[in-house]
């Protein structure tokens, strides 16, 4: 403290606001020139101006989403036109070339713009043939044309599956020769584009195979490809083995299914829902079996045709003499022949007899085909909750069935899945408690369901873009605004007055009458070295007109310490006076001077 009193400044230089370093080079001179300061002010506050426009711009820019994907030219001339004739704003992707419009009236401008028919697909199909082809239009553009439109048909049936967002189909059709082994066959590829996760089954492969492969003559379904957009084979020719299995393990699990949900929905309404759970396996004959027999009844015979063949040889003795004797003549009167045998000369003759005859022997074909996938053998499991019975307090206890109970039902089952024991089925019920883990669903909280809204999103934007404008304003437009004020009054922190441009101090003691320490709350003290609130109202004035300059006053300790006839001790006193009076001036006085150092 012995060196600090003369080190006391005087009344001329004791203002703290500026001290001019004379070791500034000519840089931070020229950076701290009242142009650059302007200019850059100046700037400034364009940057903030923009970051306001831009900021504004984002808060009123409507939500916008895809109305149309990847449409030609043609079409996004009349859709625009159309659009633009009901004033709604759209915008057009280059990089995506998708189509978007206002998410407030997307549904309406689909309506409007299906009732005009547009999009028009890309692909024309057989309706390009309906226009005029023109006299000079050679077979091959005819041809040409015509397995176009091919394509593009069968492209707009592969597009009506509701997995496939786009088709594009191939085919190569070449020129058939008159001669029956000089023809090659067609071939056909199909490129389908699906929606996101969506994918193409077995079953939607081979119907797209077969359709393309019955739209075009002798195209054969294994000669069509079948490809998605990222590469992939669909149309796999997998093994007939394979395939047969295929077949027969999705039947097999058909039967089974039908057995468990016969048995889920006639025991639920006795013991309750949810408290199943049936098991069935089927064993079950895939054997093609065809058997063909031929059988005779040998008692049952008819008479078909039947041939008798009869004959029979006489022999007769021979006239002897001569023609014309008396030995031709009769024998005399009166004389009897004494034999029956006949005529006179007969002799003895051969007589056969011969019958043929053909019987129709009854006679059985039969010709049997056994059923593929003949049910051999049922297994059944079922699984039962205990059932609820309420107490006398109200609560439920869970009981167990008795035997009687689950016989019962165990007979039930055996009725609903025809159980036969002969053929090994088996049934088994088993009561145990089950454990029930309860699933909450989540609700969606309401601030994303107000998200979903657009006119949520468009007021919130509008929001955070006044939020944003102000926060611009009050951290870049005011101070800039202020500073490029050319009447403006700068006060140190003792409350005297500066030279905004120079730093150098107009008037000691403006606002030095104010204990700033001792302020009221939100109180501060103004340019002009008035006390006001946080509004802005004037509490109580303390301009430099109407206080005193204390730089004349006789009492004032500064102008003490200055007296030539004040010894040291007295100077000592007087600064211990004035550190215990404002101790906070002396401190902001000792920064200075460290500062300076």
């Amino acid at each position: 403290m012995a060196e600090m009193a003369p080190a006391l400044p005087d009344a001329k230089n004791s203002e703290l606001v500026s001290v001019k370093d004379s070791s500034k080079n000519a840089i931070d001179t020229f950076v701290e020139s009242h142009t650059v300061k302007h200019f850059g002010r100046l700037i400034g506050l364009a940057v903030a101006v923009a970051i306001g426009v831009v900021v504004a711009l984002w808060s009123s820019e409507p939500n916008y989403t895809p109305l149309f994907n990847n449409i030609s030219g043609k079409d996004v001339g009349e859709i625009a036109q159309i659009l633009q004739s009901k004033d709604i704003d759209f915008k057009l992707d280059p990089s995506s070339g998708t189509l978007q419009v206002e998410q407030a009236r997307s549904a309406e401008a689909r309506m409007l713009l299906a009732t005009q028919g547009l999009p028009q697909s890309a692909s024309v199909g057989l309706e390009m043939l309906e226009k005029d082809q023109g006299l000079g239009t050679s077979q091959f553009i005819e041809t040409a044309r015509y397995n176009h439109a091919l394509e593009s048909e069968l492209a707009r049936s592969v597009e009506s599956i509701r997995s496939v967002e786009s088709a594009r189909v191939h085919l190569a059709l070449p020129k058939q020769s008159i001669f029956i082994r000089n023809r090659t066959k067609p071939s056909a590829s199909v490129v389908t584009k699906l929606y996101a996760g969506r994918a193409l089954n077995k079953n939607q492969v081979e119907a797209i195979v077969n359709m393309v492969a019955s739209s075009i003559p002798m195209l054969e379904a294994k000669m069509v490809t079948v490809v998605d957009q990222f590469g992939h084979l669909l149309s796999v020719d997998d093994d007939i083995g394979m395939a047969l299995s295929t077949k027969q393990f999705d039947y097999t699990n058909k039967i089974q299914n039908n057995y468990a949900d016969r048995i889920v929905k006639l025991l639920e309404p006795i013991i309750g829902e949810g408290r199943v759970n049936a098991q069935v396996s089927a064993d079950l004959n895939f054997s093609a079996i065809e058997t063909t027999r031929e059988a005779y009844d040998p008692e049952r015979s008819v008479i078909r045709s039947e041939q008798i063949s009869e004959q029979e040889d006489r022999a007769f003795n021979a006239a002897t003499g001569i023609p014309g004797a008396l030995s031709n003549q009769p024998p005399g009167t009166g004389t009897t022949n004494a034999k029956a045998g006949g005529a006179e000369g007969e002799l003895p003759g051969n007589q056969s007899r011969t019958a043929t005859r053909n019987f129709e022997v009854d006679r059985v074909i039969s010709h049997t085909q056994h059923s593929v996938g003949k049910l051999e053998r049922l297994s059944v499991a079922v699984i039962i909750d205990h059932k609820g019975v309420l107490k006398d307090d109200g609560s439920v206890e869970s009981v167990a069935y008795s035997d009687a109970e689950v016989t019962k039902f165990k007979q039930l089952v055996e009725q609903a899945v025809g159980f036969n024991q002969a053929r090994g089925d088996t049934v088994s019920i088993i009561n145990s408690s089950f454990v029930r883990t309860e699933q909450t669903i989540e609700e969606m909280p309401l601030w994303k369901e107000l998200l979903n809204k657009g006119w949520v999103v468009d007021l919130l934007k509008q929001v955070f873009g006044a939020i944003g404008l102000l926060i611009v304003y009050l951290m870049f437009g005011k101070p800039l605004l202020k500073s490029l004020n050319p009447n403006r009054v700068l006060l140190d922190e003792d409350g005297n007055r500066i030279d905004p441009e120079t730093g150098e101090v107009l008037h000691a003691g403006a606002g030095s009458g104010i204990d700033r320490d001792n302020l009221p709350e939100g109180a501060t003290v103004n340019e002009d070295g008035e006390i006001v609130d946080t509004d802005g109202n004037v509490i109580s004035e303390g301009k430099l007109e109407k206080m005193p300059n204390l730089m004349d006053d006789p009492n004032n300790p500064a102008n003490l310490l200055r007296q030539a006839n004040s010894t040291y001790e007295q100077k000592i006193e007087m600064a211990r006076n004035i550190v215990m009076d404002d101790p906070a001036r002396v401190s902001n006085v000792l920064k200075n001077w460290i500062g300076e150092d």
